[in-house]
């Protein structure tokens, strides 16, 4: 799932497939802490060790882990705390596993509505604990895959429309509090219908698919693409200015135009199907007090864009000196 940031949860820099689940073991026990730790070690995870609550909360936040293993009661920062920290960061945090001398049910009840998915009790077996780790790990990795589907454009692979509101509203309070410079581009291609009704939507969807691949692979790390509908895409550009933000519209709108996208029919053999795209620049001002007013100028130079002939790139109102 593409982010505009990270928080709590997200994918750490580094962590890619194939690389060991990280698991965050906090408690002031030094011995309890050694025995965990090397019990998931042997397990092949990565451990992180924390000896007290505020270095966990720190590690969390910094080392991103995919569950943390936490005691109760720990200085500075108990694990109640700890883990209603980590859990607020929203739905893709990490899970949390109490792990503690404490058996009375009301600390069960205290520790479940700070939003842990489960509770082991000392003096422990190497296989409950094991069990109960892999258990959390798999509800996990469900859960961040019902987070992506949801997030995720299943044709193109990139982010839905459903993620522009948090997104765009994130990068504009960003761009306020720090004075720098947030573009947005909205894309569509030009005369999309007659690709449908000419090739079929098979082909339609060949075309839909490689114009977001050639998006993505123009756009910048920092940028955030998502399809906005239909045929139409739509580009958030931290740190840009008016002219970077031309200068990436431009980057868009020839590489959708650079070379026909080939459609390999089943009746026919390979058919090449000529793109263009129009392309309306908007950046933030300080008259858009709201976040959506940003995403209207851009489909307002957008529409500006195809009055004027399409297969270009266009702001909401003439640049200076221009026509």
């Amino acid at each position: 799932m593409e982010a505009s940031g990270r928080g709590i949860g997200a994918a750490a820099p580094g962590k890619g497939e194939g690389s060991p689940l990280q698991i965050l073991v906090a408690d002031d026990d030094p011995d309890i802490l050694t025995m965990v730790s090397t019990l998931l070690s042997r397990e092949g995870y990565g451990v992180i060790p924390a000896t007290n609550g505020v270095e966990a909360l720190t590690l969390a936040r910094s080392a991103l882990p995919d569950l943390l293993v936490l005691d109760i009661a720990m200085p500075g920062m108990d694990g109640y705390s700890v883990c209603r920290e980590v859990r607020a960061s929203g739905p893709e945090a990490p899970p949390v596993i109490f792990l503690t001398a404490r058996v009375e049910t009301q600390d069960r009840v205290v520790g479940l509505d700070a939003g842990a998915v489960d509770y082991i009790v000392k003096p422990f077996s190497a296989a409950e604990l094991r069990a109960r780790v892999r258990a959390a790990l798999r509800t996990k990795r469900d859960t961040d895959r019902l987070l992506v589907a949801a997030a995720t454009d299943p044709l193109t692979g990139l982010l839905n429309r459903s993620q522009l509101g948090p997104r765009v509203a994130e990068l504009v309070a960003t761009s306020r509090r720090t004075s720098r410079p947030l573009a947005c581009l909205m894309v569509d291609l030009d005369f999309f219908k007659t690709v449908n009704d000419t090739y079929g939507h098979q082909a339609g969807d060949a075309v839909l698919v490689e114009v977001a691949r050639r998006l993505g692979d123009s756009k910048r790390a920092s940028d955030v693409l998502l399809r906005y509908g239909g045929e139409e895409f739509l580009a958030l550009l931290p740190e840009t200015d008016l002219d970077g933000a031309l200068v990436v519209a431009e980057k868009f709108r020839e590489a959708v135009a650079g070379q026909p996208v080939v459609f390999r029919s089943e009746a026919h053999g390979p058919i090449e199907i000529s793109v263009r795209a129009s392309v309306g620049v908007s950046w933030l001002d300080e008259g858009m007090y709201d976040a959506a007013l940003l995403v209207a100028a851009a489909d307002d130079a957008l529409y500006r864009a195809k009055e004027r002939g399409r297969n270009r790139v266009e702001t909401p109102e003439p640049l200076e000196g221009g026509d």
